[in-house]
């Protein structure tokens, strides 16, 4: 066997990163910088391959096109035939993914049994076999020992290999199966589900008069997807007005905002209540939708009614004017659309409740499913992988769950388990193995806690593409990934069919695409003839079969560029809720909601300060007077991910802590200066960055970076409906190093 240090990994620098700015990403595409292998012969000829982004984090999105000269991946701009066909910076830099070479390309065994950061696992090199043969002999001595619930099946971003994870783990017979929707967007969907049996965020369309932009900063997040803005630039300029909410002010807000307002961290609920004051208050909301269409408005007012925006303004920092100001730009417009973020609202112990509160203000209006409003189309059909991800198996073994009784809600909302109680699954006993997929254990709270679980677990293996010492030193196995030029799974639904991949190249090294892997671990299990044998062709049409599309693997293909076209499920017609009702307990749209009434919890949206805040927690306040939000966003990552990319990290190489100037000015801190960020939890340290982003009072740093884990700072506390970490609740102070 060879050492991991018997590996050639060339480490020769990128060239001309430095050099990269906005003018190479505006004209469409990037030429290469990366190692002298990567380079083409200058004779060769150019073909043309194509993909979809799996760089942000909804599995596979915006559309790409590969130029390959001599075998190698030369450039990457959109696809014009992809329903989203200009990628933002972050795709277009998915060319040095393939070139890395610091990437991990061979399948690694620990060798040294001590776990844990500072403890050199001494990773050993195996073959594919010896790893397959390992997994699946640790996996099914743990399904004998302790039942198949045993192990866990974790998957981080990207999510692109979801239906054949799923698979797997169903046909293994372990109900614990995860996915970064319990950290990300899963809370916000419960909130609209929860409300209108339905999501009610969507993007402002031509005939909308008011969009409703709330605590997502469109112009540099990747929701919905990255090239959205400028759609709302567009419906801005046919006139759409726009109200936007944030605790910063943020490049959407002064691009498109009309009217901002900058709540406190933590209580958007109080101030979508006092909006909903003023619509009621007012007669200003639509009495034939409220009382035709929706269930318990009169208790939902007669709540309301303590929200007025005088003691809202106490609450939320943003004057009562402005409240009422932004309740009548909204009562008034006639049509009106919505967009909140995943995260901004739903990071707090009352996360739910107050993101139900924001979701229930156009219900007041009746905007709902006509011209210029959340419109409820029909799709396309033949895209249902329910049937091959063996819906009904993972149905019938939902009931075994870890954490079923500690979040009820999201149990019954959600085949998946809630993976945020990890660290009391592990250390109460009903987690021994584990398979973690793009996992990085520094996305949880109080991370050394789950590091040290983790560690002592009987078997845990890891896929990535980069050896990470903050999750992997913590495993037995590490495996390659491939990345997204190098892989022809999976396929993408797109508004009028399905689009394919092609690889632009085979993966380097021993690397493997996510579905390849999955379907040999399955084989390896026992279970071939479900796994198609481990061919990647014959799961793929499987697939395409169970979705009913009837087509196969060959017609997709010969598609590309475009789509491969499917019929549309019906024809969309407005208003279709006076035929059909609405998915919830009611059939209407609930301001009081049942489902969370039959689980134990109170039906209205109800509002409550965090768990951590200068009200609820002043004598903590004293010590820690300044309010820490955790996990906000900028174009050049997603989440944690793409430190690793210089042409990404040359614009953020370092953690910021980010504050306002009578902060800053108050502590005797320049922009640029080290300081540590501190409270009763822990503290990391970083370098300021003094902004006007920020209100007084309110400070914030990204997650995930090993310099600098936000994470230390953030409680074991979650919102009881969602089971959501509290990443926006919480205080802290900063001192000049």
């Amino acid at each position: 066997m060879k050492s991991l240090n018997d590996i050639t990994f060339s480490r020769r620098a990128f060239m001309g990163a430095a050099a990269l700015g906005t003018a190479a990403l505006a004209a469409g595409g990037l030429e290469a910088a990366a190692p002298e292998d990567a380079f083409a012969e200058e004779a060769g000829g150019e073909t043309y391959v194509y993909t979809s982004c799996p760089m942000c984090n909804q599995s596979v999105f915006c559309g790409l096109k590969g130029t390959v000269k001599d075998g190698k991946l030369v450039r990457v701009e959109g696809n014009d035939q992809h329903s989203k066909p200009k990628p933002c910076l972050k795709g277009l830099t998915s060319l040095q993914n393939v070139y890395d070479p610091n990437r991990l390309l061979y399948p690694v065994k620990r060798t040294n049994p001590k776990k844990g950061i500072g403890e050199d696992p001494k990773w050993e090199r195996i073959g594919w076999d010896e790893a397959l043969e390992t997994i699946a002999s640790e996996f099914n001595k743990a399904k004998e020992t302790y039942g198949a619930a045993s192990v866990t099946f974790h998957s981080g971003d990207p999510k692109e290999h979801l239906p054949v994870f799923c698979r797997v783990a169903a046909l293994f017979g372990t109900p614990n199966v995860s996915w970064g929707g319990a950290q990300c967007a899963f809370a916000l969907a419960m909130a609209s589900i929860l409300n209108y049996g339905n999501t009610i965020m969507t993007m402002p369309a031509a005939q909308t008069k008011v969009h409703l932009q709330w605590g997502s900063n469109i112009a540099w997040s990747m929701y919905p997807q990255p090239t959205a803005y400028k759609g709302m630039l567009d419906a801005k300029r046919a006139g759409c007005k726009y109200i936007v909410i944030d605790t910063r002010l943020t490049p959407t807000a002064v691009q498109l905002a009309d009217l901002y307002l900058q709540p406190r961290p933590g209580t958007d609920g109080a101030l979508a209540l006092a909006m909903a004051n003023v619509i009621i208050e007012e007669d200003l909301y639509n009495h034939d939708f409220v009382e035709n269409w929706t269930e318990g408005f009169s208790e939902y007012a007669e709540y309301v009614k303590e929200f007025t925006p005088e003691k809202a303004a106490e609450i939320t920092w943003v004057p009562a004017d402005k409240i009422r100001e932004a309740a009548r730009m909204w009562a008034e417009a006639g049509a009106g659309t919505m967009w909140v973020s995943p995260h901004s609202t739903t990071h707090h112990t009352n996360g739910v409740q107050s993101t139900r509160a924001i979701t229930l203000l156009p219900a007041l209006m009746g905007y709902w499913d006509y011209e210029g409003c959340r419109t409820v189309a029909p799709g396309v059909t033949g895209t249902d992988d329910s049937a091959f991800q063996l819906a009904d198996k993972i149905a019938e073994l939902a009931p075994g769950r870890a954490g079923v009784d500690r979040w009820p809600v999201w149990s019954a909302m959600s085949t998946y388990y809630q993976n945020n109680g990890l660290l009391e699954y592990i250390n109460d006993g009903l987690i021994h193995a584990g398979l973690f997929l793009g996992t990085n254990l520094m996305n949880f709270a109080q991370t050394p806690l789950l590091q040290e679980a983790v560690s002592t677990l009987d078997f845990a293996v890891a896929c990535d593409i980069h050896l990470n010492p903050w999750t992997h030193d913590y495993m037995d196995m590490v495996l390659p990934a491939a990345v997204c030029w190098e892989r022809v799974a999976p396929f993408q639904a797109q508004p009028n069919g399905i689009i394919g991949s092609q690889a632009a190249m085979k993966p380097a090294g021993e690397a493997k695409e996510d579905w390849q892997f999955l379907l040999d671990l399955g084989c390896a299990l026992g279970f071939e003839e479900e796994c198609f044998h481990g061919d990647l062709h014959a799961c793929m049409q499987a697939y395409l079969d169970a979705g009913g599309s009837g087509a196969t693997v060959e017609d997709i293909q010969a598609a590309l560029p475009g789509v491969y076209e499917l019929p549309m499920s019906g024809e969309w017609q407005p208003r279709q809720y006076e035929q059909t009702g609405f998915g919830t307990v009611s059939g209407k749209v609930e301001f009081k909601s049942g489902m969370l009434e039959q689980l134990g919890f109170e039906g209205l949206p109800v509002y409550e300060e965090p768990s951590v805040s200068p009200v609820s927690t002043p004598e903590l306040f004293e010590q820690y007077p300044l309010i820490l939000t955790t996990g906000n966003r900028v174009p050049w990552y997603v989440h944690s991910k793409y430190r690793h990319t210089p042409w990404l990290n040359q614009f953020m190489p370092e953690p910021l802590i980010r504050m306002s100037h009578e902060d800053a000015e108050a502590r005797g801190l320049a922009d640029g200066d080290r300081a540590r960020m501190f409270n009763q939890l822990g503290e990391i340290q970083a370098k300021v960055e003094v902004t006007n982003m920020l209100h007084p009072g309110n400070v914030e740093i990204l997650h995930g970076w090993e310099q600098a884990n936000s994470c230390l700072l953030i409680d074991r506390t979650f919102d009881p409906i969602s089971g959501f970490p509290t990443f926006k609740d919480a205080l802290c102070e900063i001192e000049k190093i």
